[in-house]
Protein backbone atom coordinates (compact mmCIF):
# COMPACT_ATOMS: atom_id res chain seq x y z
CA UNK A 1 0.00 0.00 0.00
CA UNK A 2 2.95 2.59 0.72
CA UNK A 3 4.70 1.77 -2.65
CA UNK A 4 0.79 3.00 -4.31
CA UNK A 5 0.99 6.57 -2.56
CA UNK A 6 4.52 7.17 -3.55
CA UNK A 7 3.40 5.55 -7.01
CA UNK A 8 0.75 8.14 -7.14
CA UNK A 9 3.12 11.09 -5.35
CA UNK A 10 5.66 10.47 -8.09
CA UNK A 11 3.81 12.98 -10.46
CA UNK A 12 3.21 15.55 -7.88
CA UNK A 13 7.06 15.47 -6.80
CA UNK A 14 8.18 15.74 -10.42
CA UNK A 15 5.89 19.06 -10.85
CA UNK A 16 7.15 20.59 -8.09
CA UNK A 17 10.58 19.75 -8.69
CA UNK A 18 10.03 21.50 -12.12
CA UNK A 19 8.00 24.82 -10.84
CA UNK A 20 10.74 24.80 -8.01
CA UNK A 21 8.56 24.26 -4.88
CA UNK A 22 11.18 23.32 -2.94
CA UNK A 23 14.10 25.21 -4.16
CA UNK A 24 16.08 27.82 -1.93
CA UNK A 25 15.26 30.75 -5.11
CA UNK A 26 11.33 30.13 -3.36
CA UNK A 27 12.38 32.52 -0.16
CA UNK A 28 10.04 32.40 2.55
CA UNK A 29 6.03 32.39 2.01
CA UNK A 30 5.50 36.25 1.00
CA UNK A 31 8.41 35.41 -2.02
CA UNK A 32 6.94 32.01 -2.77
CA UNK A 33 3.51 33.81 -2.89
CA UNK A 34 4.86 36.56 -5.46
CA UNK A 35 7.05 33.80 -7.31
CA UNK A 36 4.10 31.45 -7.77
CA UNK A 37 1.79 34.66 -9.26
CA UNK A 38 4.62 35.82 -11.45
CA UNK A 39 4.40 32.48 -12.52
CA UNK A 40 0.60 32.40 -13.28
CA UNK A 41 1.34 35.96 -14.65
CA UNK A 42 3.60 34.71 -17.22
CA UNK A 43 1.76 31.53 -17.75
CA UNK A 44 -1.10 34.07 -19.03
CA UNK A 45 0.75 36.44 -21.36
CA UNK A 46 2.68 33.71 -22.53
CA UNK A 47 -0.78 32.05 -24.11
CA UNK A 48 -2.01 35.50 -25.73
CA UNK A 49 1.99 35.98 -27.18
CA UNK A 50 0.82 32.41 -29.26
CA UNK A 51 -2.60 33.71 -30.05
CA UNK A 52 -0.82 36.90 -31.35
CA UNK A 53 1.49 34.34 -32.95
CA UNK A 54 -0.97 31.77 -34.75
CA UNK A 55 -2.80 35.07 -35.89
CA UNK A 56 0.64 36.65 -37.69
CA UNK A 57 1.29 33.24 -39.10
CA UNK A 58 -2.30 33.00 -40.26
CA UNK A 59 -2.04 36.86 -41.68
CA UNK A 60 1.10 36.28 -43.40
CA UNK A 61 -0.36 33.06 -45.01
CA UNK A 62 0.69 30.39 -43.26
CA UNK A 63 -2.34 29.88 -41.63
CA UNK A 64 -3.08 26.24 -41.30
CA UNK A 65 0.22 26.14 -39.48
CA UNK A 66 -1.28 28.64 -36.90
CA UNK A 67 -3.40 25.98 -36.06
CA UNK A 68 -0.28 24.14 -34.57
CA UNK A 69 0.49 27.23 -32.33
CA UNK A 70 -2.97 27.63 -31.28
CA UNK A 71 -3.52 24.52 -30.52
CA UNK A 72 0.00 24.68 -28.53
CA UNK A 73 -1.07 27.85 -26.16
CA UNK A 74 -3.55 25.32 -25.31
CA UNK A 75 -1.11 23.06 -23.11
CA UNK A 76 -0.82 25.68 -20.00
CA UNK A 77 -4.92 25.07 -19.52
CA UNK A 78 -4.34 21.27 -19.79
CA UNK A 79 -1.62 21.20 -17.22
CA UNK A 80 -3.48 23.48 -14.77
CA UNK A 81 -6.91 21.50 -15.11
CA UNK A 82 -4.89 18.05 -14.65
CA UNK A 83 -2.81 19.14 -11.32
CA UNK A 84 -5.81 20.40 -9.76
CA UNK A 85 -7.83 17.43 -10.55
CA UNK A 86 -4.76 15.27 -9.16
CA UNK A 87 -5.22 17.89 -6.07
CA UNK A 88 -8.57 16.76 -6.12
CA UNK A 89 -9.32 20.53 -6.39
CA UNK A 90 -12.38 21.34 -8.58
CA UNK A 91 -11.04 23.92 -11.51
CA UNK A 92 -14.32 24.01 -13.79
CA UNK A 93 -16.08 25.11 -10.29
CA UNK A 94 -13.03 27.82 -9.73
CA UNK A 95 -13.58 28.73 -13.08
CA UNK A 96 -17.54 29.17 -12.53
CA UNK A 97 -16.94 31.83 -10.00
CA UNK A 98 -14.80 33.96 -11.92
CA UNK A 99 -15.38 37.55 -11.83
CA UNK A 100 -18.22 38.37 -14.34
CA UNK A 101 -15.74 41.51 -15.67
CA UNK A 102 -12.98 39.01 -15.55
CA UNK A 103 -15.24 36.74 -17.79
CA UNK A 104 -16.51 39.04 -20.48
CA UNK A 105 -12.89 40.38 -20.47
CA UNK A 106 -11.89 37.31 -21.49
CA UNK A 107 -14.76 36.45 -23.79
CA UNK A 108 -14.25 39.59 -25.80
CA UNK A 109 -10.58 38.86 -26.34
CA UNK A 110 -11.18 35.73 -27.28
CA UNK A 111 -14.20 36.18 -30.07
CA UNK A 112 -11.91 39.24 -31.37
CA UNK A 113 -8.73 36.70 -31.65
CA UNK A 114 -10.63 33.86 -33.03
CA UNK A 115 -12.92 36.50 -35.67
CA UNK A 116 -9.53 37.40 -37.09
CA UNK A 117 -8.04 34.62 -37.11
CA UNK A 118 -10.38 32.89 -39.17
CA UNK A 119 -11.23 35.87 -41.16
CA UNK A 120 -7.53 35.61 -42.44
CA UNK A 121 -7.66 31.75 -43.12
CA UNK A 122 -10.66 32.59 -44.70
CA UNK A 123 -9.34 35.87 -46.91
CA UNK A 124 -6.62 33.19 -48.03
CA UNK A 125 -8.44 30.58 -49.07
CA UNK A 126 -11.29 32.80 -51.08
CA UNK A 127 -8.81 35.27 -52.72
CA UNK A 128 -6.26 32.94 -52.88
CA UNK A 129 -2.78 34.76 -51.39
CA UNK A 130 -2.98 35.94 -48.06
CA UNK A 131 -3.55 39.41 -46.52
CA UNK A 132 0.23 40.06 -46.43
CA UNK A 133 2.12 37.77 -48.32
CA UNK A 134 5.48 36.70 -46.91
CA UNK A 135 6.31 33.87 -48.77
CA UNK A 136 5.20 31.64 -46.03
CA UNK A 137 2.19 29.79 -47.53
CA UNK A 138 1.90 28.04 -50.79
CA UNK A 139 -0.69 29.96 -53.03
CA UNK A 140 -4.01 28.97 -51.83
CA UNK A 141 -6.19 28.58 -55.47
CA UNK A 142 -9.25 26.97 -53.79
CA UNK A 143 -11.48 30.12 -54.40
CA UNK A 144 -14.56 28.28 -54.55
CA UNK A 145 -17.10 30.52 -52.74
CA UNK A 146 -18.91 27.51 -51.18
CA UNK A 147 -15.83 26.48 -48.87
CA UNK A 148 -15.23 30.25 -47.86
CA UNK A 149 -19.10 31.02 -46.73
CA UNK A 150 -18.67 26.84 -45.57
CA UNK A 151 -15.92 28.38 -43.11
CA UNK A 152 -17.12 31.52 -42.08
CA UNK A 153 -20.88 29.49 -41.18
CA UNK A 154 -18.95 26.55 -39.57
CA UNK A 155 -16.78 28.95 -37.19
CA UNK A 156 -19.61 31.08 -36.42
CA UNK A 157 -21.75 28.02 -35.57
CA UNK A 158 -18.99 26.64 -33.63
CA UNK A 159 -18.52 29.87 -31.76
CA UNK A 160 -22.33 30.17 -30.63
CA UNK A 161 -22.20 26.52 -29.25
CA UNK A 162 -19.25 27.10 -27.66
CA UNK A 163 -20.51 30.15 -25.99
CA UNK A 164 -23.74 28.46 -25.03
CA UNK A 165 -21.93 24.86 -23.50
CA UNK A 166 -19.72 27.67 -21.20
CA UNK A 167 -22.74 29.32 -20.23
CA UNK A 168 -24.62 26.45 -19.32
CA UNK A 169 -21.63 25.01 -17.78
CA UNK A 170 -20.91 28.17 -15.41
CA UNK A 171 -24.64 28.57 -14.35
CA UNK A 172 -24.62 24.59 -12.98
CA UNK A 173 -21.70 25.11 -11.47
CA UNK A 174 -22.73 28.71 -9.86
CA UNK A 175 -25.78 26.48 -8.54
CA UNK A 176 -23.57 23.47 -7.05
CA UNK A 177 -21.47 26.15 -5.07
CA UNK A 178 -24.24 27.56 -4.00
CA UNK A 179 -25.83 24.25 -2.67
CA UNK A 180 -22.72 22.87 -1.39
CA UNK A 181 -22.16 26.65 0.64
CA UNK A 182 -26.28 26.53 1.74
CA UNK A 183 -25.47 22.62 2.95
CA UNK A 184 -22.14 23.78 4.56
CA UNK A 185 -24.08 26.34 6.54
CA UNK A 186 -26.82 23.92 7.31
CA UNK A 187 -23.92 21.94 8.87
CA UNK A 188 -22.47 24.73 11.15
CA UNK A 189 -25.94 25.63 12.54
CA UNK A 190 -26.51 21.97 13.66
CA UNK A 191 -23.65 22.26 15.61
Amino acid sequence: MNNVRAEKNRPKRLAERIAGFDDPSMGDERERDVILRAYTLGAVVSTYVFFALGLIFAVLGAGMWSVLVVLGSMVTSIVVSAYCKRENVDFSMAMARVSPRRLIVGNIVGSVFAIVWVGAIVFHISKGYPLIDAGMGASATFGASTSTYSIVIGAALGFVITITLMTISRVRKIKQARAEAAAADDIEDED
